[in-house]
């Protein structure tokens, strides 16, 4: 089957990132996958794998305002070309806003479109103009995919009448760097360790307070934030107004995130929400033990609770510091949860993941040829 996948960039993200896996599965699959890009002024972090044709759409860069109607219309023609000039069988779209413009693009063409959502639609609102424009234009998806069960309804009310799936993000298998020492920023010690990109929703503020409360009970622990984003400024006053200078380290992204998890003591995902949660799974993967909030939506689908994790109630800092001191002052406890993290792998894996965009594609490939044939 011919593809085209379209995201706003390859740059760091977990959206990104599975758009990465899930090109890359198709092409060893033996289908001809474009990944083709809105904003050419952002560099790619996941680098495209082979195989995979790389295409930008000669569109404007930067950001486009809702309200800047040329840049959005120059931004939906250059799509439409790039799409157009392709032939693709099937074009799949990531992330909200990306599917609106997909959508608006490809609406008079007999392509068909399989619009994914990245994000807890139910806890994140899109600004009233594109959530228009969601509600307006999903209905002419060929599907609506979800990463959860919990968000169908939403799909489902969003796109009457159009294919609703959830498929859940792929959890790959960890990949170690022969020379993989443990990251100096570290320092000495054990390390609890945070990870995506510095934004409100990831919580890193929470898991800051968590982490105060119990420092001076625990010297030899440290906590290391990895990511970057707009929140970077806030967060570090944050630590330092809490007196955590010398024992919170935010040292920016990572290109090797496995490296840094298999030297880490304890994973915290402290997000006030998720579509899926790429970071815990990743810890999960690499046998750390994890403490998470349970959520919306995703990580109460990783974690048996007790059994390869721990999950507290959502947003509940005094929570988090108590499950966080239960693992630090248990070696034992730690250890049993760590040794069976890794078990999230066969139950979310790649090929699973495959599986069930190809059982998709084929649906609605069939779909496709009976509207034409009528």
């Amino acid at each position: 089957m011919n593809l085209v996948c379209v995201i706003n960039s390859m740059g760091g993200g977990g959206a990104e990132r599975v758009m990465s896996i899930l090109s890359e599965g198709l092409a060893r699959r033996g289908h001809s996958v474009t990944v083709l890009t809105l904003d050419p002024s952002i560099p790619d972090f996941y680098p495209v794998p082979p195989g995979v044709e790389r295409s930008k759409a000669e569109g404007p860069s930067g950001d486009c305002r809702w309200y800047q109607f040329a840049r959005q219309r120059e931004r939906v023609l250059a799509l439409r070309a790039s799409v157009l000039a392709r032939g693709p069988d099937l074009v799949i779209s990531f992330v909200d806003v990306t599917n609106v413009l997909t959508l608006a693009a490809l609406k008079s063409s007999a392509i068909p479109v399989a619009v994914c959502e990245h994000i807890n639609p139910l806890q994140y609102r899109l600004p009233p103009h594109w959530e228009l424009l969601r509600r307006l234009l999903y209905p002419s998806a060929a599907a609506v995919v979800m990463l959860t069960a919990d968000t169908l309804p939403w799909a489902r009310s969003m796109a009457r009448g159009t294919r609703v799936a959830a498929i859940p993000d792929p959890v790959p298998a960890p990949v170690f760097s022969p020379e993989s020492q443990r990251p100096e920023f570290f320092g000495k010690g054990r390390n609890i360790l945070g990870m995506g990109r510095l934004i409100e929703q990831k919580g890193f503020d929470i898991l800051l307070r968590a982490f105060a409360k119990l420092s001076q009970g625990f010297q030899d622990w440290n906590l290391t934030i990895l990511g970057e984003g707009p929140r970077r400024g806030a967060l570090e006053d944050l630590r330092d107004r809490l007196g955590l200078a010398g024992r919170a380290s935010l040292p920016g992204a990572s290109r090797a995130p496995y490296d840094v998890l298999r030297h880490t003591d304890l994973f915290v995902l402290s997000s006030r929400f998720e579509g899926f949660g790429m970071a815990l799974a990743e810890a999960m993967t690499c046998g750390v033990a994890c403490v998470s909030f349970d959520c919306p939506s995703g990580p109460g689908l990783m974690v048996r609770n007790g059994v390869d994790g721990l999950l507290v109630p959502p947003k509940d800092e005094a929570a988090l510091a108590r499950a966080m001191v239960l693992l630090m002052s248990d070696d034992r406890r730690r250890e049993e949860l760590a040794a069976r993290a890794p078990e999230v792998e066969r139950r979310f894996g790649i090929e699973k993941y495959l599986d069930e965009w190809e059982a998709l594609m084929a649906e609605l490939a069939g779909s496709a040829a009976r509207s034409r044939a009528s």
